[in-house]
């Protein structure tokens, strides 16, 4: 998410966005290693607050975040054949949104099929972001 947003606003705003390293925003995953608040609201809210006024930044990753708990993921799932079964978090914490998913397909943390939930999660959060700074931007 982080490469994508700030990668293409360093391509055509330049400075301050071409200075951000998107490797930063790594250890966000796996909510932040301690799986508390999904990584991919965390790098969501921070490209937020890039781009829009203090104030305003606040309205728009509420919205976010409430639209998170109650998504059905993921709806994208580009990284695994079959079909993934999706499920609602009703929190903003990855252990919760990763645990009731691992429960429904009966696998582990370490397990491909979680990590390609994982990355379906964060497409369908980046989607979804990129959705509302355009409806606040007027694109």
């Amino acid at each position: 998410m982080a490469e994508g947003f700030f990668g293409e606003l360093g391509e055509k705003a330049g400075y301050p966005f071409r200075q951000i390293n998107p490797a930063t925003f790594k250890s966000y995953a796996g909510g932040y290693g301690l799986a508390t608040l999904c990584g991919s609201l965390g790098v969501a809210a921070v490209c937020i607050g890039s781009v829009v006024p203090p104030d305003d930044a606040k309205k728009l990753i509420a919205e976010l975040f409430n639209w998170y708990k109650d998504f059905s993921f993921p709806e994208y799932q580009p990284e695994y054949e079959g079909q993934l079964k999706k499920t609602v978090a009703e929190s903003y914490l990855c252990s919760d949104s990763v645990g009731k998913f691992m429960h429904e397909m009966n696998v582990g943390y370490k397990d491909p099929i979680r990590k390609a939930r994982c990355a379906g999660t964060a497409a369908d959060t980046t989607r979804k972001m990129v959705e509302i700074l355009n409806k606040y931007h007027g694109v």
